[in-house]
């Protein structure tokens, strides 16, 4: 069934409802391109509105609501929704997309309505990491939302769940109980040494997680920070612009840069940029107003985001990705943690 928002009557309500449509109408909505992601239904539209609509609407326009059946939804299709009705909306544009509507609906119709960027934005494509400037530019991005959460007294409370010991190994422990069968999947093209590095991490008393129940230092994380997340001015120069918001949470700042980093990137390149950027990133803190976190903090929770990076490939096999989508990350969180001496963490 279509949805209701692709139509004029249907898109002026959902505006309406996010109280961006004060005064007049749609009077048009030409669909550009439709996609469905393995979370999400997303259209791009084109609008036409009536006279007496503000002239400050965009007419390029990106309709995202909860995939359905695909039998590949996350585990909260409603959280984007909810980051943008409660949080996104107190964050500055850029690195916030211009949210105009997050409105709850039924049957899985949840919608956003986000101005589409595509004609002044784009991103490197898969799996190209993206060059320095833009590096440095999702850094900004994310420094500027971690900066404007740091510490902030809703964090576990109205805004995100709180952590506890009992909760983080809960977690995490869940996630280990999938690791025979992971390796069992991967059989011997997963060396000895990276098999047993994993066995450790997860037999190990969880430290690096265990952090998170101490409330200092902690932020507003992205969650799913890698590069193809960001949007970049297609001119060069610019601002950077962070999207996809569904698995936002209460984290430290570096598990973003780890997961960005770490995570993503080969060896060669990481260890190249990894100083330079994390000091950058640092830098971008402190203007924002952090104050008593000093480098070695940051780089201590680097380095302990790095141990937390080696679930991620255990998660996305589990949820079916295709080996091209976990593989290559399995190999890139594993020469971190090598790298960084991680061992000594757990």
């Amino acid at each position: 069934m279509e949805h209701p928002a692709l139509t004029a009557s249907g898109l002026t309500d959902l505006l309406r409802r996010g109280g961006s449509l004060t005064r007049g109408e749609v009077l048009d909505v030409q669909v550009e391109r439709e996609l469905q992601t393995w979370v999400s239904h997303l259209a791009f539209v084109r609008v036409q509105y009536s006279a007496h609509a503000s002239r400050d609407l965009p007419c390029s326009l990106l309709l995202k609501w909860p995939a359905t059946g695909s039998g590949q939804r996350g585990p909260d299709d409603d959280a984007e929704r909810d980051f943008y009705a409660r949080v996104g909306r107190s964050l500055p544009s850029p690195p916030m997309v211009r949210c105009l509507a997050a409105v709850e609906g039924a049957e899985g119709r949840s919608t956003l309505v986000l101005e589409d960027l595509r004609s002044s934005h784009d991103h490197r494509p898969w799996p190209i990491p993206p060059s320095r400037p833009r590096c440095e530019a999702a850094l900004d991005a994310l420094a500027r939302v971690h900066a404007e959460w740091w510490e902030h007294p809703s964090l576990g409370k109205t805004i995100g769940a709180p952590h506890t010991a009992e909760s983080l190994r809960e977690m995490v422990q869940g996630i280990g109980a999938e690791l025979p069968a992971f390796l069992a999947d991967v059989g011997d093209a997963l060396p000895r040494r990276g098999r047993e590095t994993l066995e450790r991490v997860f037999s190990s008393p969880l430290r690096p997680w265990l952090r998170l129940a101490d409330p200092h230092a902690l932020t507003l994380a992205h969650g799913d920070a890698h590069s193809w997340n960001f949007l970049f001015p297609r001119g060069g120069a610019g601002p950077a612009y962070l999207i996809d918001w569904q698995t936002w949470h209460v984290d430290v700042g570096a598990r973003d840069v780890a997961y960005l980093i770490a995570l993503h990137w080969p060896p060669s390149r990481r260890r190249e940029l990894e100083q330079p950027l994390l000091r950058h990133y640092h830098e971008q803190l402190l203007r924002g107003g952090v104050e008593g976190y000093p480098f070695e903090a940051l780089l201590l929770e680097y380095r302990r985001c790095a141990v937390r990076n080696l679930t991620f490939p255990i998660i996305f096999w589990k949820r079916g990705m295709a080996p091209e989508g976990w593989w290559n990350r399995l190999d890139h969180a594993l020469a971190a943690y090598r790298d960084l001496e991680c061992e000594e963490l757990l």
